[in-house]
């Protein structure tokens, strides 16, 4: 495909987007303008463009740049512009170096004096749609929306969203073809584009809907005038007869020049645009090869080692051929002989091709293996419709069981998890795993989002091995024999090339003993977990469905009593509307966001102190979203083959190490309502068997105690104290000999965490209603009494500021400069750095825990399941006959898990649902 991205004008980055924008290729970064991040504005471009182009795999790549202030549209009207402040000072010098960048690292870019950037976008967008090429352009400028057609669309990576002719609708309230009255109507006050006075976009949106673009609506003063659907109309019709002539000037401002004569520029040659022929376009806008020289040269000029020091410079710009190699696919006449060739290996790679995605649904149609650098084979074994002759499945699981369960062969894989989990099914249990592709790259980048072996494989060995025939979510088993084996040994095979070069870095990194002790242990155990399930009991659910769908009815009636009207309640236009112009409720310190007043929860819990229809709004806001996201949706999620829950772990999701909970999400259910708390009635254990909840108590603030050797923290913990009583009696000044009042506790409790979460006193005086002056004294007292976490604190953040991240009790890296490539203010950053080695550790010892339990259980084969992990709290299914010891079993593990400065402790209880165990 063809692409090519921008960086746009967004009103938060104006003061960069004003210097440069950038165009780049499908599936590629550049985040508009906001080049402003920790090590300067060129560190920053060029991370980002690095990313970019990992990200991308594309052979076509533009950039494109903003020459200069005068433009013909300044010639058209001095003012556009005008309001934009002066570029910063530390940004001058370094614009030269955002081209020298692009074009060391192969990459075209486009400007031309007296024309923007967009136009540049404009005008290539035009040209290569006409030959016949697809056009991504990457952005959030709305402006550039009116380029989008069944060609061209736009990808708001700042957002995560992409924009096709439908979304744009969506989004702005009309076609693409519309923009540009759009924006000729509301104007725009980053560009100074005048625009209708007294139109806003609900207003713009209604007059384009009605009457057409801007020719149309001018000549339609007298029936606007006279339509009572639209507010101000007598107003708006006498604004449009008196501006008529700044309203067509506004929108001939808003429209993208697309025939502007371009220069292209690499470092090789430069081109004009208008003379190239369709064919020589498409050719010049490919990547090249990268100028090693001068790349290096800006490397060292800008000490930007770091950030290259993953990249294959011999990868980066240039066209990725796709891996290849000897593959074999293993039919019934030479399985044998095969087999006895895997059974002579010390290790190998494997990948598991299933008839779906989901374990409990789906088949094994094959097994890939690869244990040598020059191939791999494909074993298939449940393809219909095929002519050849394929291993039956029976002779397939009883030759591979005893391969798959020998702890000395060593195995390797990419999603390993996955691959269990359909194994498990098939009575194969798997031993010896000992690298998995996707585990290493989230350890190395833990703030990552994407993990594909794909680009993995282009990242590391210069090859591609993205699949053109099936994915997991494929029905392997209907696609023909020599596709699927083709594509399967690919990707097995770059399995294994990549796990000794990734392995390499991980133990460089020091994250070796985590990944071998902790992660890919814990891989077996979760997907057990996830192929038990939990039972629901859905009568309960359908009844409590029952008794808040009434209690909402009830609620709706109310709310609507208050506002005086019917209006839509999920709508927070509408609910704004209704709160701070009909009814005039004070928006005096009321967040206010682009699109008016807020009404989300905070807002609505200042208001519910002084007026009804907020409190009202609250409980049904809570009620509905119980009632949709779990009540009414957990009974569907059942599964038909097993008659339970199953939920999924993601093991590679958080960046501080926690695993997630997803499809359905267990971990989100809230507890702090009696509503939220009855929900976990429905999560049951089958007859004759009972639930047990393990809670780690205050896991956090006792690995804080102990990273940060704190003697008051950790004489607390040692003389089981309740330090959140002990916090508030201190703070609070209040005596030995008087009782501390649960209020007063919920002070100490919320700054102990708080502390942990790096809250300042402006949050703390949020949540406890305390003046600010108050809030800071709270801090304050506290660090001087616990000057061990102090200290602590400090160590970390001069860590993390020195080597660029922090680590765990076990060695995992939170890397802070990788956590928001768009540049977070450092506040953020710093409670990042201080929370993840304690949240971080407290993951780590939750994941032992699982281990050596699930351990114990399966040496022992106990009557007891692991169904869940809900944070600091797992939950298990036992026989009622071994309740005891399996009491007794799980506090031994888990308070004993590792030995630390102060003890480990947790809640224990059991009961027939997970309520009552809890």
């Amino acid at each position: 495909k063809m692409g090519f991205t921008t960086g746009g004008t967004d009103i938060l980055n104006q003061i960069v987007a004003k210097y440069f924008h950038t165009s780049i290729g499908t599936a590629m970064l550049i985040v508009d303008g906001s080049i402003v991040v920790a090590g300067g504005f060129v560190y920053g471009f060029t991370k980002m463009l690095l990313k970019l182009i990992e990200d991308a795999c594309v052979e076509k790549v533009v950039v494109c740049f903003d020459v200069s202030k005068e433009t013909f549209r300044k010639q058209i009207y001095p003012e556009y512009k005008a309001n934009r402040v002066a570029c910063p000072e530390d940004l001058v010098p370094q614009l030269p170096f955002f081209r020298s960048i692009c074009l060391a690292l192969g990459l075209t870019i486009a400007e031309k004096d007296g024309y923007e950037a967009d136009d540049m976008i404009g005008t290539l967008t035009q040209r290569l749609v006409a030959s016949g090429s697809k056009v991504v352009i990457v952005s959030g400028d709305k402006d550039l929306m009116q380029l989008v057609n069944e060609d061209v669309s736009i990808w708001d990576t700042m957002k995560d969203v992409h924009y096709g002719i439908n979304e744009v609708q969506a989004k702005m309230g009309v076609t693409p073809d519309k923009i540009i009255d759009l924006l000729g109507l509301m104007g725009d006050s980053a560009d100074n584009i005048p625009g209708l006075s007294g139109v806003g976009p609900k207003t713009a949106v209604q007059l384009i809907e009605k009457y057409g673009g801007i020719e149309d609506i001018i000549t339609s003063t007298d029936k606007i005038a006279n339509d009572s659907s639209i507010r101000n109309r007598a107003k708006i019709s006498q604004q449009i007869l008196a501006d008529e002539n700044i309203l067509r000037l506004s929108r001939q401002l808003a429209v993208i020049e697309c025939n502007a004569p371009v220069d292209l520029k690499d470092f090789q040659h430069e081109n004009v645009l208008a003379d190239l022929s369709d064919e020589e376009l498409l050719d010049e806008v490919n990547r090249r090869n990268p100028d090693s020289q001068n790349l290096q040269s800006l490397i060292e000029k800008f000490e930007f080692s770091s950030i290259f020091k993953d990249v294959n410079l011999n990868v980066v710009g240039q066209a990725v051929s796709s891996i290849s190699g000897e593959y074999k696919t293993i039919y019934k006449d030479n399985f044998q002989s095969w087999l006895e060739e895997l059974q002579q290996q010390k290790a190998f790679s494997f990948k598991v091709i299933t008839s779906a995605s989901n374990a409990l649904e789906g088949e094994i149609c094959g097994v890939a293996f690869s244990w040598y650098d020059e191939g791999a084979s494909y074993v298939p074994c449940q393809h219909k419709e095929s002519d050849e002759e394929q291993i039956e499945i029976d002779t397939f699981i009883n030759a591979l069981k005893p391969i798959f369960a020998d702890e000395e062969v060593k195995k390797y894989g990419h999603d390993l998890k996955y691959d269990l989990k359909f194994l498990q099914r098939y009575g194969i249990n798997v031993s010896g795993l000992a690298f998995d592709t996707k585990l290493a790259a989230y350890l190395l980048n833990p703030d990552s989002i994407e993990y594909d072996l794909d680009k993995l494989s282009v990242q590391y060995l210069g090859f591609s091995v993205k699949s053109e025939i099936f994915d997991q979510n494929s029905d392997c088993s209907l696609i023909a024999i020599k596709e699927v084996a083709f594509e399967s040994s690919a990707k097995v095979h770059a399995i294994w090339l990549l796990a000794a070069g990734m392995q390499a870095m991980i133990e460089d990194r020091g994250l070796w003993p985590l990944m071998s002790d902790i992660e890919l242990p814990l891989i077996p155990v979760l997907a057990s977990m996830e192929l038990k399930g939990v039972r629901l009991d859905i009568a309960g659910l359908k009844k409590m469905s029952l008794e808040i769908g009434e209690t909402l009815e009830k609620l709706i009636k109310e709310i609507y009593n208050c506002a005086g009207c019917e209006f839509n309640i999920n709508s927070p236009k509408q609910l704004a509307d209704i709160l701070f112009n009909k009814l005039q409720i004070p928006t005096k310190g009321v967040k206010k966001t682009k699109t008016g007043f807020s009404t989300d929860s905070s807002v609505l819990e200042f208001l519910s102190q002084y007026y009804d229809l907020p409190r009202y709004l609250l409980d049904y806001r809570m009620l509905f979203k119980l009632k949709s996201t779990y009540i009414d949706v957990l009974p569907v999620q059942v599964s038909p083959q097993t008659g339970r829950l199953h939920t999924t772990f993601n093991q590679m999701v958080t960046g501080t190490g926690r695993l997630s909970s997803s499809d359905p999400n267990l971990q989100n259910i809230p507890i702090m309502t009696e509503a939220g708390r009855n929900i976990r009635k429905a999560f049951i254990a089958d007859e004759g068997r009972s639930l047990i909840s393990a809670d780690y108590s205050q896991i956090e603030l006792r690995i804080l105690a102990h990273l940060s050797g704190d003697e008051n923290l950790i004489k607390a913990f040692a003389n089981n104290v309740d330090v959140h009583t002990q916090t508030a009696r201190r703070l609070l000044g209040i005596p030995a000999d008087k009782e501390v009042s649960p209020q007063e506790r919920r002070v100490g409790k919320t700054i102990n965490f708080g502390v942990i979460y790096g809250m300042g006193p402006f949050s703390l005086s949020q949540d406890l209603g305390l003046p600010l002056a108050v809030a800071k004294q709270y801090i304050e007292d506290y660090f001087n009494y616990f000057n061990g976490v102090k200290e602590y604190f400090a160590e970390v953040e001069e860590d993390a500021e020195k080597n660029g991240y922090v680590t765990t009790l076990f060695g995992r890296r939170r890397i802070i400069s990788d956590i928001d490539t768009a540049g977070r203010n450092k506040g953020f950053l710093k409670r990042v750095a201080l929370n993840a080695p304690i949240q971080g550790t407290a993951a780590d010892i939750i994941k032992l825990a699982m281990i050596k339990v699930q351990s114990e259980i399966q040496k022992n084969n106990l009557p007891l399941d692991m169904l869940l992990q809900i944070h600091d709290e797992l939950v298990f299914e036992c026989d009622n006959t071994y309740l005891d010891e399996a009491s007794e079993l799980i506090k031994q593990v888990m308070e004993n898990v590792i030995p630390l400065r102060v003890p480990l402790r947790i809640s224990l209880g059991f009961g027939h649902n997970w309520f009552e165990a809890h």
